[in-house]
């Protein structure tokens, strides 16, 4: 009888152990100290503590474009992404022609990826003309920074003396160290507010005619204006590019999984804002201002929220 129980108490045991059976995902995060990186952290955190059945591990690429390529090639199961990047992997354009998955929004990361140069305010440097000549850190290559940070140099007709691709921790040290003249962020990056504490920062900003400019000749990213001044001591609001980026999902990613992750998300939200302090402010119709499509899943979320959901934001048909 005993040895009865005693099977009885496996069985159970393993039925058991089966029903919170760990679902393992790969978040890829971009650069490793980043603001997408810091959200992709917070993520995890999220999982960690709010779905017992779902833990994650969070990668550092080189920025995320990156991102969106690890997450088309099946690398990953979720990623911080572009949108400007997300639509190519949908049409399979450039680099994405050979792509078996496609990225869907799960909830925007907050707020929009602000593409910002940064010069110490000792440095007199005070408009885009006078990076002319100067040193650059335009952050890794296939990262936001390098990639929007590029083209805005060459819409502005800027021609630095020598550019650099330091990830944030490097670029911050070269900064303070004066080894160059300017950085370029893709969001906000905690390594240049340490170094505004000790040293004041600019932020710089786009004049009316260098919006125009970037109006022509990007026609897909836009300018907003931001306060930097809780981020960076000595910097105040600048008209910067602000591009969104998305924490998306695979597209076979299971809807229901789906579902769980972004309630949780939004129920959960003090975590993110916890390890990113900038990322403070987030509400479901959030989502609606980023006109990328969601993953069926996150759908539900929002439908069950009441938001108003436009057409384009809808999951296109992509196969399994």
């Amino acid at each position: 009888m005993r040895g009865r129980w005693s099977l009885v108490l496996l069985v159970c045991g393993a039925l058991a152990a089966t029903a919170v059976a760990q679902v393992r995902l790969t978040i890829a995060g971009g650069v490793v100290g980043g603001g997408p990186y810091l959200q992709s952290v917070g993520l995890s955190q999220v999982l960690s503590s709010a779905l017992r059945d779902v833990s994650a591990t969070v990668q550092g690429t080189p920025g995320l474009r990156a991102n969106a390529a690890r997450l088309a090639a099946g690398l990953a199961d979720l990623a911080v992404v572009v949108t400007v990047d997300g639509h190519d992997v949908l049409q399979r354009r450039d680099e994405f022609k050979d792509a078996v998955k496609f990225p869907l929004q799960m909830y925007p990361t907050y707020p929009p990826q602000y593409v910002h140069f940064i010069v110490k305010e000792s440095s007199g440097i005070r408009r885009f003309r006078d990076l002319d000549g100067k040193r650059i850190n335009v952050l890794t290559r296939g990262s936001l920074a390098e990639k929007v940070g590029t083209k805005l140099l060459v819409a502005l007709r800027v021609r630095p003396a020598r550019v650099f691709h330091y990830p944030h921790a490097d670029a911050a040290n070269a900064l303070q160290a004066g080894e160059v003249d300017a950085v370029v962020a893709g969001g906000i990056a905690p390594a240049y507010g340490e170094v505004a504490l000790r040293e004041p920062l600019r932020v710089l900003s786009l004049t009316d005619e260098e919006v125009a400019l970037v109006n022509e000749r990007m026609p897909d990213i836009p300018v907003l204006e931001a306060d930097f001044s809780r981020s960076y001591r000595g910097a105040g609001k600048a008209r910067v590019l602000a591009p969104w980026a998305v924490m998306a999902a695979r597209h076979d990613l299971d809807p229901e999984l789906a579902y769980r992750i972004t309630k949780a998300v939004f129920d959960n939200y003090r975590v993110i804002v916890q390890v990113y302090r900038e990322a403070e402010g987030l509400q479901p119709a959030a989502v609606t201002e980023t006109r990328y499509p969601l993953h069926p899943g996150a759908l539900r979320f929002y439908r069950e929220a009441r938001v108003r959901i436009p057409p384009a934001l809808l999951p296109p048909q992509l196969p399994r």
